[in-house]
C-alpha cells in the first residue's frame, strides 16, 4: 500500500495519476492549506520537515519531490511500461523532460505570480520569464508536432511530469487558460490527448 500525502492544489496530482496509471493500490492523506498563508497545515509538515507536498510512504519509506518519487515508483513496481528501454533515443528524451518540468519550466511560469504577490513591480521580470516561457513553448510545440508524447510514441512517466506544469501555466494566466497556448496547437492537441486518458480522469476526481 502506497500513502499519498495530498496538499489542495499542488503536485501531488500527478502521483495520484501516476499510480491509476499503473494500478498502484494507494490511500490518500488529505491536508489542508492556511487560508491566510497558503503554507501546508502542520499535519503535512510533520510528516516533511519541508512542509511540501506530494510526499509518499512504502514500506517504511517516506520520499518527497515529484521527480524522485515518480522513478521510485517505476523501480519499486517494476513498472517498465511507463519509460522507454534505457538503451533508445526515447529514454533520454524522456530524463530531460521527467526533470525539466521543474527544473528549468516552473521557475519562469510561477515568476509573475510570485512577483505580484510580493508587491514587486518591474518591467525586466514580466519581460524576461515571458521570453523564458515562450523560448520552452515554442520547442516543445516543434517536439510535439513530430510525436504523440514527449518521450516518443507512447505516453510515459515524463508526460505526466510535464502536463502539470503546462496546466499550471494555463490556471494562473491571467487572460485565461484557453488563451495560453494559442498559437501552440500541438501542445494544445498534447494536453487533450493526456486529459483524456482514462487514468487521468479517475485521478482528477480524487485530487
Amino acid at each position: 500500500m502506497v500513502t499519498i500525502h495530498h496538499l489542495e492544489r499542488s503536485r501531488s496530482d500527478r502521483i495520484i495519476w501516476l499510480c491509476e496509471e499503473l494500478g498502484i493500490v494507494y490511500e490518500i492523506v488529505q491536508h489542508q492549506r492556511d487560508p491566510d498563508t497558503m503554507r501546508a497545515s502542520e499535519t503535512l509538515w510533520a510528516v516533511n520537515p519541508l512542509g511540501k507536498s506530494p510526499v509518499i510512504e512504502h514500506q517504511g519509506q517516506v520520499i518527497f519531490e515529484s521527480g524522485a518519487i515518480i522513478e521510485y515508483l517505476l523501480s519499486a513496481f517494476d513498472a517498465d511500461s511507463l519509460r522507454p528501454a534505457t538503451d533508445t533515443k526515447a529514454y533520454i528524451d524522456y530524463l530531460q523532460w521527467l526533470h525539466a518540468a521543474e527544473a528549468t519550466m516552473t521557475l519562469p511560469i510561477l515568476m509573475p505570480m510570485l512577483c505580484g504577490a510580493m508587491g514587486i513591480e518591474s518591467e525586466l521580470m514580466p519581460l524576461f520569464a515571458d521570453n523564458e516561457t515562450q523560448t520552452l513553448y515554442r520547442y516543445l510545440e516543434a517536439e510535439l508536432t513530430q510525436r504523440d508524447y514527449i518521450a516518443g510514441d507512447n505516453f510515459s512517466a515524463a508526460d505526466i511530469m510535464l502536463s502539470y506544469t503546462l496546466m499550471m501555466a494555463q490556471s494562473l494566466a491571467v487572460t485565461g487558460p484557453d488563451e495560453v497556448f494559442t498559437s501552440y496547437p500541438a501542445i494544445n492537441s498534447y494536453l487533450a490527448r493526456l486529459k483524456s486518458r482514462e487514468a487521468y480522469q479517475l485521478a482528477c476526481v480524487k485530487f
